[in-house]
């Protein structure tokens, strides 16, 4: 009797093993494939050629082939493990193969250069669904003016207070929340000692006319509060749009001014750096005008100040999206995939003062 109820069992196990190897079989095969039209950026497809090419943030062109598995990043060659499938004759891509979407990580053995990259979004330029939010969100015919003294004045010294952490190797060390608060108060303090008076008001009522627009996705927790759960909970994909990633980071920006006068630059630009960093007497950056053209000279400035400081970086450029919503830092990035958007403007690098 033992003997039978052990061979069952046995049997049992072994039907459950060969179902999960089917199932996991079935899945590598055939689920893992995904049409570029359901979850990809959007992409032209060749069938001439067979290859769909794929726009990324207006300045990377990734071009993929069906007869190879291969895909080239702004003409760098990058190999896949499956390539594309064609089915009703639209392309797909194995989910295996995500990877080469993880460009910041292609090295090209040739020029192994590793530069950051400051993405910056433009205004006017996306869809006119993004660009009637962001016309409204900001305020109609000063819609303009606010978007450009935040992310083209303030964002883009705040993405390069990330370029500072990651390159001095103290980003890892924070909670996600801890980091972004860390460098929109070192933007602060920055502008505070280096920037002019006027301009820091004209972001503060940015900020707060941002916000009298934006309805919380929570009405029980606090900006910070909410993103450190959703961070722990693996949720952020939830929040990546202007509403609600703006809603955290508009709200830190307008906490932090409403207490300027108690941020300590040199303490914050120790902190980033991991060690000493030497004080310099306060110089003011003055712009007579914002937006695309001045953005890299904006960075270029606040460089030479804190190389003063002993801030040290290393090769810096900055891309510019079609997409309102797009402002990030990538670091370390390739230069090699830069050459096509250096070529045509969309990326411009910035020179040492």
């Amino acid at each position: 009797m033992k003997t039978k109820k052990i061979k069952i069992l046995c049997g049992v196990g072994i039907s459950v093993i060969v179902l999960a190897i089917a199932g996991w079989l079935f899945f590598r095969l055939h689920l893992s494939w995904d049409s570029f039209a359901n979850n990809l950026p959007a992409y032209t497809w060749d069938a001439e050629s067979g290859t769909a090419t794929v726009e990324v943030m207006g300045f990377l062109e990734m071009v993929f082939h069906a007869d190879e598995p291969v895909v080239y990043i702004n003409s760098v060659r990058v190999p896949m493990r499956d390539g594309i499938r064609i089915r009703g004759g639209r392309p797909y891509l194995n989910m295996r193969d995500a990877g080469v979407f993880d460009f910041m990580n292609v090295l090209d053995e040739a020029n192994p250069t590793q530069v950051g990259l400051i993405i910056n979004g433009l205004y006017g330029q996306g869809t006119p669904e993004q660009n009637t939010m962001i016309h409204d969100l900001m305020g109609g015919e000063l819609a303009r003016d606010r978007f450009e003294v935040y992310f083209q004045w303030y964002n883009t010294i705040h993405e390069l207070g990330h370029l500072i952490t990651v390159y001095h190797g103290t980003a890892e060390s924070r909670h996600m929340v801890e980091e972004e608060m860390l460098v929109n108060a070192f933007t602060v303090a920055f502008w505070m000692e280096h920037g002019e008076a006027w301009r820091l008001d004209a972001l503060e009522e940015a900020v707060d006319y941002a916000l009298s627009n934006i309805t919380p996705p929570v009405d029980n927790m606090s900006h910070l509060d909410f993103m450190r759960q959703v961070v722990d909970e693996g949720r952020m994909q939830e929040v990546f749009t202007f509403e609600i990633y703006g809603w955290f980071q508009f709200s830190m920006v307008q906490d932090l001014l409403r207490r300027r006068d108690t941020l300590d630059l040199t303490a914050l630009l120790a902190e980033m750096v991991g060690g000493h960093v030497t004080p310099q007497p306060p110089r003011t950056l003055m712009y007579e005008t914002l937006g695309t053209d001045m953005a890299p000279v904006i960075v270029a400035d606040v460089m030479d100040v804190l190389r003063g400081w002993g801030v040290s970086f290393p090769g810096v450029y900055m891309a510019f999206s079609t997409d309102p919503n797009e402002h990030a830092l990538m670091y370390p990035f390739t230069r090699t995939l830069l050459e096509a958007g250096i070529a045509d403007g969309r990326v411009v690098p910035v020179v040492q003062r």
